[in-house]
Formats: C-alpha cells, sequence, structure tokens
C-alpha cells in the first residue's frame, strides 16, 4: 500500500508539471507554436511518404505494393493538406466551438428544467447558455480569427489541470491536521466525455486481470486504510451493456442504499434522458446481488469515515430531500394492489422487478431541481453531490456536468493518499458476489 501511494504521489507530480509547463507554453506561444507543431506534423507525414516510397526500390517483393500505395496515399494527404492548410489550422478550434455548443444545448435544456420547476439557479444556467453559445458560434464560423482565444482557453485549462495534480501531489505527503486547514473549493477535472468512460475503462482492465489466461493472484476486492467501518460508503455503477458503460451512483448510509434516477418509464422522453425525478431506498444486502445478477453491472464502493459534524450535515440535506417527496408505487406495486393474482413477469421495468426482489420503497420529487431528471443535468451524481459534497466535506464542488466517472476518478485518487477521509474501496462482481444470496433473492422471481 505505502510503494502504491509512493507511485502515485510520484505519477501526479510527474503529470502535474508537465501539463503546467504545456500549459504555459499554449499560453505564451499560442498561434506561432500551434502553427508550427502542424507544419512538423505535416513534415513527419511527408518523411514517412517518402520512407515508403524508398522502401519501394529496395524492400521486399511482397511488401513493395504496399509501401508505395501508402507513400501515395501521404503524399496525397500532405498535397491536400498544404492546398488547404487553413483548414487544417481551423480543426482544432471549429472541434473546441462544437464542445462549447453542447454544453450550450445541455445549459438550455437544464434552464427549461429549472424554469419550468421554478427551482433556484435557472437564471444562472440561462446566462451559462448564452455566454457558451454566443462564444461557440463565434468560434465556429471564424475559427481563424479567435484561434488565439481559443488557445488562450485550452492553454489555461490544461494548466489549472497540472496545478490540480500537483495539489494532490501536495495532498499525498502533507499530515491530516495540516490537510483540514487547507479546503479546495474547486476542483479543476478532465473533460467530463473523458471522465464519463473512466468507470467502463476500469471495469475492462478488471476483467483482464480476472481472465483466466491473465489472472492476477494478488488482485484484491477489497482494501481498506484503516480498519473501521465507514461511516457513508458511495457506490459507482459500471456495465459492458449499452448506457451502463457511462455509469450510476448511489449511497449507502445509515443502513440503507438511497438512490435517484428515472426510474419511472411512463415519464420518460427525450431519448430517456428526461423523466420524473425518483428516489429509492432499499436493503444494501439485496441490492447488490440484484444489480450483479439483473443489470450485470459492477460496483466500485468506496467507504468514508465522517467527523460527528459532517453526519450532522449529511443527516439535514437527506431530510430535505425526502421531505420535498412524496411515495410513489412501481407499475407492479399499483396492479398488485387491485388485482393480486397479477403475474410478476407482466411487469419487467426497473422500478417493478427492482420492488419484486428488494422491496424497495419509492419515492417522486415534489419541487425544485431534482423534480425532473435530466441525464446530463439533475442526475444521480448531482443528487449525490447535494448531499455529501455541499454538506461540509471537501470533496466535489464544481460546475458543468458531473459523471459517474467524475466520482470514481476522485474518490479513486482520494483513496490512494495518505489521511484520507476515504478509507476503503471494495469491487462487487460476478467473480466474487455469493451465488447462493443470488438464488435466494431471486427465488421465485423472473430475472
Amino acid at each position: 500500500m505505502k510503494s502504491d501511494k509512493l507511485f502515485n504521489a510520484t505519477n501526479s507530480l510527474i503529470i502535474g508539471t508537465s501539463l503546467f509547463m504545456i500549459g504555459i507554453l499554449l499560453i505564451v506561444g499560442r498561434e506561432w507554436l500551434y502553427i508550427n507543431v502542424v507544419n512538423i506534423f505535416l513534415i513527419a507525414i511527408l518523411f514517412l511518404s517518402l520512407k515508403k516510397f524508398f522502401n519501394y526500390f529496395i524492400g521486399k517483393k511482397k511488401d513493395k505494393q504496399i509501401n508505395l500505395t501508402t507513400s501515395v496515399l501521404n503524399l496525397l494527404f500532405c498535397f491536400i493538406c498544404s492546398l488547404f492548410r487553413n483548414i487544417l489550422i481551423s480543426i482544432l478550434p471549429i472541434i473546441f466551438g462544437i464542445y462549447l455548443l453542447i454544453n450550450a444545448i445541455i445549459k438550455l435544456i437544464n434552464a427549461s428544467i429549472l424554469w419550468k420547476n421554478k427551482a433556484n439557479g435557472r437564471l444562472v444556467e440561462t446566462i451559462t447558455f448564452l455566454i457558451y453559445f454566443t462564444v461557440s458560434i463565434s468560434i465556429i464560423f471564424a475559427p481563424i480569427k479567435n484561434l488565439s482565444i481559443v488557445l488562450l482557453i485550452i492553454g489555461i485549462y490544461i494548466l489549472l489541470l497540472g496545478v490540480n495534480y500537483i495539489i494532490d501531489f501536495i495532498s499525498f505527503i502533507i499530515p491530516r491536521k495540516v490537510k483540514k486547514k487547507i479546503k479546495r473549493n474547486i476542483r479543476i477535472s478532465l473533460p467530463a466525455i473523458i471522465e464519463a468512460i473512466i468507470p467502463f475503462t476500469v471495469l475492462s482492465e478488471i476483467n483482464y486481470l480476472l481472465d483466466k489466461e491473465n489472472y492476477d493472484s494478488n488482485f484484491s476486492f477489497e482494501e481498506k486504510s484503516i480498519d473501521v467501518l465507514p461511516d457513508l460508503e458511495i457506490f459507482v455503477h459500471t456495465s459492458n451493456r449499452g448506457f451502463n458503460r457511462m455509469g450510476h451512483v448511489d449511497l449507502y448510509y445509515n443502513g440503507q442504499v438511497i438512490s435517484y434516477g428515472n426510474y419511472d418509464d411512463y415519464s420518460m422522453r427525450f431519448f430517456n434522458m428526461i423523466g420524473d425525478g425518483v428516489l429509492f431506498t432499499t436493503d444494501k444486502d439485496k441490492y447488490i446481488p440484484f444489480c450483479i445478477e439483473h443489470s450485470k453491472k459492477t460496483l466500485f464502493v468506496f467507504g468514508l469515515k465522517l467527523t460527528d459534524r459532517q453526519k450532522k450535515n449529511v443527516d439535514k440535506a437527506i431530510n430535505n430531500i425526502f421531505d420535498n417527496s412524496y411515495t410513489w408505487s412501481s407499475p407492479y406495486e399499483e396492479a398488485k394492489l387491485k388485482n393480486k393474482r397479477v403475474k410478476k413477469d407482466d411487469y419487467s421495468d426497473y422500478a417493478s422487478r427492482l420492488y419484486q426482489v428488494t422491496k424497495a420503497k419509492f419515492y417522486k420529487v415534489k419541487s425544485g431541481k431534482f423534480k425532473n431528471y435530466f441525464v446530463l443535468g439533475s442526475n444521480c451524481c448531482r443528487l449525490a453531490d447535494n448531499i455529501v459534497g455541499k454538506s461540509g466535506i471537501d470533496l466535489l464542488k464544481m460546475n458543468g456536468v458531473i459523471t459517474p466517472g467524475t466520482y470514481y476518478e476522485y474518490l479513486n485518487r482520494e483513496f490512494q493518499k495518505k489521511n484520507s477521509m476515504v478509507i476503503s474501496r471494495k469491487i462487487y462482481n460476478q467473480k466474487n458476489v455469493d451465488k447462493k444470496k443470488i438464488q435466494e433473492i431471486f427465488k421465485g422471481f423472473s430475472k
């Protein structure tokens, strides 16, 4: 464990320093640096083309045609890029502009939901949308003119990301007493599109390690930094099936799992991205096997040790959420109340199956920003952040899209630090789940 933490600390310092220097270079060099990088890229392609062309005359007979074809294609690519050099230079700012435009659309949808529900933050979301939209359109339609600004923004972002890694390095080595005095209110994270695939990437690595041919006997499903029970656990779900690759986040606190999502199928709209905000509470011992067997998920569970004050803040945040909700029944529950002979197989929606197996209790949010679920706005991570990140705990406090990958990346790094509040990390999947437990809870139920 100590060697791992030393490795991660060193790794954070190297990555942070490298990103910091790249950010400085982009801020200072900007257009001059970028254009020269493009020129070097074209020269490298040209060099490889000539090398392949040369190999056509001296290479083996079977490779001659391949070398000639590759050389001609590369030379043609260089010629086209040189002829339309401005188009090549425009690619980066256009991509950046499209990225901002996507963020603008997300902000617009989120703002519309907030205005509809008369929730706090609607004015901020609207202003943010207008800024994103204005900047994105100006960049997309005038990429060369705005190249310097784009490179400046990217340079500042990379620099701040580097600073973030350097701060992580400092967190690895300083005592906890000093760490408590240093509170970071803003965390610069990787782009959401990258963080979104982190859980699935980690799952792929774990499956590789547990594969019979590559099995690593040192692989551990559970690690602890101190031998005490956590006060709160954060579940990060992922799977290799469909949208489950993007993940999901739940909390486990005071003996119950707390989850938020779009669990009412009848309310789903806009490609199932928007719907009524539904909470449920259930038993952990039944819920984990259900996720593994029914949804074919892998769960990464991080345990947090809280102070008495933090527990009070978490209690208050949870009470506020449930005070603003009312009881809701799954379609199977409602049908069962009307007709006791209803068959379980007639109701295959997630809420009905979850109730059948775990007897989960469902609630719908009355008002506010969580009244409607939006996968890229008021999602499961936002609710978890509302309980954990805004309850006096130095966890996640950031704007923009928060994904399960954001949580995984942060919690995993915190666990690797010395004297962190994240004290445990567990993995639950089909390799280590109790098969008898699954058979027991699914007995008489359709999977």
